[in-house]
């Protein structure tokens, strides 16, 4: 009886060790997995942060040339600021066409919204899209009144000039905060990534 005893103590002690072990052998799994859960993540949100620096610099760049020719435009036409104006133009149209692929995913980490109300950015961009609009709408009236005898010198025209400049002054304010607002989430994914070069 006291071998049937130990035989028995044997293979429940030999039981209870192998259930510690597959306990143990679980957790380290599951550990593990959420490591490398973490770690995938970590270097997805790392991507994507390289991705939206990227964009965004750019973006910051190319709307300070677009200001600065905005801030220049003066009565008289000048080849150079209308040839940064559309350079900067045809740029922020190729950063527009690759927001989805270099900046949308930055929102699925991190929220903007208080940057974006601080600085009004839906208002101002809204103002963007209206004085572009209102300045093609103002060529065109004055490319009708040219093609109707008008010449540049005539007060028309001046006025259609002096209404465009004045859009184009409100659009560099506009722009402003555009560009205040990139820089400002620049900083912020800058200063979260600095946390792990540390």
């Amino acid at each position: 009886m006291e071998n049937y005893n130990m035989i028995i103590a044997g293979v429940i002690g030999s039981a209870i060790t192998l259930l510690l072990t597959a306990f143990l052998d679980y957790l380290k799994e599951r550990y593990r997995a959420k490591i490398e859960i973490q770690k995938l993540l970590f270097h997805r949100k790392a991507d994507t942060v390289e991705n939206a620096v990227s964009w965004l610099q750019e973006g910051i760049d190319c709307l300070r040339m677009m200001q600065s020719a905005c801030n220049d435009i003066e009565e008289e036409y000048n080849p150079t600021v209308y040839e940064r104006l559309l350079k900067s133009a045809i740029q922020a149209n190729k950063l527009f066409e690759d927001t989805g692929k270099f900046l949308n995913r930055i929102y699925l980490y991190y929220n903007f919204a208080d940057i974006e109300n601080k600085y009004n950015t839906i208002e101002s961009w809204d103002y963007i899209n209206f004085a572009i609009t209102e300045i093609g709408k103002l060529d065109q009236k004055a490319l009708g009144l040219r093609n109707n005898g008008f010449s540049d010198d005539s007060e028309e025209i001046k006025l259609l000039r002096i209404q465009a400049i004045n859009l184009f002054r409100n659009l560099s304010k506009s722009l402003n905060a555009n560009i205040d607002s990139m820089v400002e989430i620049l900083s912020k994914l800058r200063t979260e990534f600095d946390k792990y070069s540390k």
